[in-house]
């Protein structure tokens, strides 16, 4: 680790600065590198990348993160954490990034983004996927947002990137033109105040799937008055799939999510409201009649998918 890091913002509260210097203690050896590319200074949002093994849509996803309408009014950093594979990418993300921690190769996404947190210095910090595309208005709205004391976290609308028929699978993208009281389903996209997501413990790092709703938990327990919302102007483009290898991958991942997080998370307390989110009907936008009829092909292709024996799947 280098001797120099960059300063926390300006007036952090003293409890909160405890807390961060527990986590870079807890996750500094995870940390290969901290590379500070352009020090921002007492940054109001940090945008964290968590990157691993990219293409180059991570390039296209920076350049939408530095192309912000608010860049000039609202100081905001951009943290790319970097959990391996994307060396060849380095030459064109460094201009776009203001810190580069370089982690453990393969680290576990969640811990990666605890690691990201321990290191981000924004009052608010935004998760943001590496194959997403944050709309130009995303600082400005955040900042909006959190204006309202009361707001604790928030999550945005997702609209596809280039496979639409694979989106009408994800029902939790798009929950319609109102504000409205949510749990932080789409974790790559999202933003909360960092105090809060320190003090409630962050994501497990080992969930894969349901680490939203687990955050959303931990926060309804912490801070009883405060809200978590669905903003729609919060705008991503992303694909919940993107091939069909990645379909048949990520499908019968998502199945086993109840019961892997049942064995992880022993609070059942938290399984019963997990097993209530499940259940519960959520609102979403209403479908095309084109839409309508590709989720009933999809879901159908889903049905034989299911049924695949285990080693007819590998992981793409």
């Amino acid at each position: 680790m280098p001797d120099h890091l960059p300063k926390d913002r300006a007036g952090l509260p003293e409890g909160e600065r405890a807390l961060q210097e527990a986590w870079r203690a807890k996750y500094a050896p995870e940390v290969k590198e901290l590379i500070v590319r352009r020090e921002v200074p007492s940054p109001k949002l940090t945008l964290i990348i968590i990157s691993y093994k990219a293409k180059d849509y991570l390039i296209e996803c920076l350049q939408h993160a530095r192309g912000q309408t608010a860049a000039l009014d609202v100081p905001y950093e951009i943290l790319l954490a970097d959990s391996g594979g994307i060396e060849h990418l380095r030459p064109r993300s460094a201009p776009l990034v203001d810190v580069e921690l370089r982690l453990t190769d393969g680290i576990p996404l969640n811990a990666a983004r605890n690691a990201a947190i321990a290191w981000a210095r924004g009052e608010y910090v935004a998760f943001i996927d590496d194959d997403g595309l944050i709309a130009p208005t995303f600082v400005e709205v955040v900042c909006r947002v959190f204006q309202d004391a009361r707001i604790a976290a928030m999550r945005g609308r997702i609209i596809p990137k280039e496979h639409p028929y694979f989106c009408t699978l994800a029902g939790h993208y798009d929950r319609g033109d109102d504000v409205i009281d949510d749990v932080l389903a789409t974790e790559g996209h999202m933003a909360i105040r960092r105090g809060v997501y320190l003090e409630t413990g962050g994501f497990p790092d080992q969930f894969y799937g349901a680490e939203g709703v687990y955050l959303v938990y931990r926060i309804a327990k912490a801070f009883p008055d405060m809200r978590v919302v669905y903003v729609p102007d919060l705008l991503m483009r992303h694909d919940y799939f993107d091939s069909w290898e990645n379909f048949i991958w990520k499908t019968r991942k998502y199945r086993r999510i109840r019961r892997e997080v049942g064995g992880m998370e022993p609070d059942p307390e938290f399984l019963r409201y997990l097993d209530d989110y499940l259940a519960r009907r959520k609102p979403q936008r209403p479908l095309t009649a084109e839409q309508t009829v590709a989720l009933g092909l999809l879901k159908a292709v889903r049905w034989g998918v299911l049924r695949l024996p285990g080693w007819a799947v590998g992981q793409p």
